[in-house]
């Protein structure tokens, strides 16, 4: 299974990603922590693309918004995916290889 959500807040918490893993490892279930690494005009992009109602504040107070990122992976990241406009491989082709990766 993916589970593709933010968890900016949470995984910048210290400790949050370890006590995750563990709850996790205790119902059988293995996580990897993909940090999916991009730059503000590729987000601005894609948001502005993806024209969802919850967007709306964020390209409205777009500075505020970007203020709250960061571009530094927090601690106990699996794999780092490069998502930058530009990147010099494709976005399919590292999420394949690091799913090829996690699998083996």
């Amino acid at each position: 299974m993916i589970l593709a959500a933010p968890f900016i807040t949470e995984l910048h918490t210290p400790g949050w990603l370890e006590r995750f893993a563990h709850r996790c490892q205790g119902r059988g279930v293995e996580i990897a922590a993909l940090w999916i690494n991009s730059d503000l005009g590729t987000m601005h992009e894609y948001i502005e693309t993806r024209d969802a109602p919850r967007d709306r504040w964020k390209l409205s107070h777009w500075d505020e918004y970007a203020s709250t990122l960061t571009e530094d992976p927090p601690p106990g990241v699996t794999a780092t995916i490069d998502n930058r406009l530009g990147a010099a491989v494709s976005l399919a082709d590292q999420t394949r290889a690091t799913l090829r990766r996690l699998l083996n």
